[in-house]
Formats: C-alpha cells, sequence, structure tokens
C-alpha cells in the first residue's frame, strides 16, 4: 500500500496573533498543526503526557491538545482538552479555546 501525503503549510491571522499552520492530509484523517509564541496545539493526534514526563520537563514545552477538529480554523476556536504542565503554569487551561491561550502567550 502507497500512503500519499498532502502537506500544506500557511499562517492563521486574528487581529494581534499570527500562527504558522500545518496541516499533513493522510488520505483518511488529517493533522492540524497551530504554532507560535513558544507554543504549539495540535490535534487528537497528540499526547501531551509525552511532554510532561521526567525526561522533557527541562524543556518547558507549551502545548495544547484539541479533539474533534476538521480544520485550522476549529483547532484555533476548540477548547483545550489537555494541556502540558509547563502551560499551567503560564495560566493556560484546559476548557481555555486555543485562541485565548495563544494570547495569552503572545502577550506575556
Amino acid at each position: 500500500m502507497v500512503i500519499y501525503l498532502k502537506i500544506k503549510e500557511g499562517i492563521l491571522k486574528d487581529e494581534f496573533i499570527s500562527l504558522d499552520t500545518l496541516e499533513v492530509d493522510f488520505g483518511n484523517t488529517t493533522f492540524y498543526i497551530l504554532a507560535g509564541y513558544g507554543g504549539f496545539a495540535m490535534c487528537g493526534a497528540l499526547n501531551v503526557d509525552v511532554y510532561n514526563s521526567e525526561k522533557m520537563k527541562d524543556r518547558r514545552v507549551i502545548c495544547m491538545r484539541a479533539l474533534g477538529v476538521h480544520s485550522l480554523e476549529e483547532l484555533y476556536e476548540a477548547k483545550i482538552a489537555e494541556v502540558s504542565s509547563y502551560a499551567l503554569s503560564l495560566g493556560i487551561t484546559k476548557e481555555m479555546r486555543v485562541s485565548d491561550a495563544f494570547k495569552i502567550l503572545a502577550f506575556k
């Protein structure tokens, strides 16, 4: 079986926020990521616990996970399902919208 990937990079802008975007189409599912201001948000494919492990805590990774999104715009407006411990220390919480989390990062 041959898998063809369609990879699309771009920028998502909202008032004072500008984020890099990555969309990877695997044919039967698509992977979405928004990145900027030292952090990133991803669709359900992200395993946040990896960034909370003892080996990774020193890296101070700011990551968020949202579930059930079908586009970059939906990811931006989605509620956070999981968040890394370092992101929590910056005031980013579960149930917060991804867009609000990036505003915290942009203006910190």
